[in-house]
């Protein structure tokens, strides 16, 4: 009975990690195969997004201009985002 319990369990497991296996494929290439440069460009403006944001939230308060930036950084990644998985 143990063994039964145990190989089940095992099983459940190793079935449980060949489903999820493909959606770690990357977020990036849903939409077609994108170069290493086009990965590395957004790669670039995910830093640059990440970097505005944590200036912004440094002093614990975010003001208008700061959240006007942190938008139009987040709309120019989207752009990029956008334009490299169409192209």
């Amino acid at each position: 009975m143990q063994r039964l319990v145990l190989s089940a369990s095992v099983l459940a497991l190793l079935s449980g990690m060949a489903l999820a296996a493909p959606a770690q494929a990357g977020s990036y290439n849903r939409h077609g195969s994108l170069s290493a440069g086009e990965r590395a460009a957004i790669a670039r403006s995910t830093a640059h997004l990440n970097a505005v944001k944590r200036h912004a939230r440094a002093d614990g308060n975010v003001s208008a201009w700061e959240r006007a930036r942190i938008g139009m950084a987040q709309a120019r990644h989207n752009a990029l985002v956008r334009r490299l998985r169409h192209n």
